[in-house]
């Protein structure tokens, strides 16, 4: 029996192979869920109800076109949208809503990285805050890569970031293929241990393949260090946010994957 709690980022389609490979919970796009409408919304709460379906977290939390850090970002609209995306999340169950959303939060060309710093913790403060307070989601901040993102790359930075925003709605995500992509250091997670609410993982030297028996990758070191920090007696959470290569299933990678960690 494993002291995590295990789920896959996948869309609702996938909702019924989620659950019968074992799954304890699926991670889900919170942009495409904005997309629903309330009816949508509502059928999909009572077929999680029958079939025991859980959504707790939902991914991808601001769609590229709401861009925080540029020198005049449309906050009407993006208000609009955190509103409507986190009206339809709670209704749904879900608990994190985990930005990693490079393409809204990547600063451009002109703009200092301590600028884009301070734009982005006033935008967290002053608006993702009080949507977090209103429906009782907590926002879960992604550490990207450096190939895919320019602000908020190591788990230091993010730390960082929720220490400035000082919300308990504002927390840390860590993403150990873009934390070993970058080679970021297991000390920042020490450091960081009290503030973590959420883990994806997927290997790093397979090309963000999803973990496979005897795939070259030591997943030991992830969870020892998880249980050193204490996750595994808070949320517990980790996410398996992966690719499906060529020739398999998805159903054939989430139980090899779920075979693989807990047994660990």
């Amino acid at each position: 029996m494993s002291d995590f709690r295990f789920g896959f980022t996948r869309d609702f389609n996938d909702a019924e192979t989620v659950k019968n490979v074992g799954s304890d919970y699926q991670e889900v796009n919170l942009t495409n869920l904005s997309a629903l409408s309330y009816e949508e919304i509502d059928k999909l709460v009572a077929d999680a109800a029958v079939n025991g379906y859980s959504y707790e977290v939902a991914n991808c939390m601001i769609p590229g076109e709401y861009k925080f850090t540029v020198d005049s970002p449309d906050y009407k609209a993006i208000n609009e949208y955190l509103n409507r995306a986190f009206d339809k999340a709670q209704r749904l169950g879900v608990k994190i809503a985990v930005m990693g959303s490079s393409g809204a939060r990547n600063f451009p060309e002109g703009v200092s990285y301590d600028t884009a710093f301070e734009r982005l913790v006033y935008f967290l403060k002053n608006h993702v805050v009080p949507m977090c307070e209103k429906y009782n989601i907590v926002c879960a901040l992604e550490n990207l890569s450096y190939g895919e993102s320019n602000i908020l790359n190591t788990i230091d930075e993010s730390l960082k970031v929720v220490d400035a925003v000082g919300s308990p709605f504002v927390k840390s995500l860590v993403d150990f293929y873009h934390f070993g992509y970058n080679k970021d250091n297991f000390d920042s997670i020490r450091k960081a241990k009290d503030h973590i609410v959420h883990i994806h993982v997927a290997s790093v030297i397979n090309n963000r393949q999803y973990p496979a028996p005897d795939d070259g990758e030591d997943y030991s070191v992830i969870l020892d260090l998880l249980r050193e920090i204490g996750y595994d007696k808070r949320e517990a959470r980790i996410s398996f946010e992966a690719r499906v290569p060529d020739g398999k299933t998805f159903a054939e990678c989430a139980e090899e994957s779920l075979c693989v960690f807990k047994n660990l």
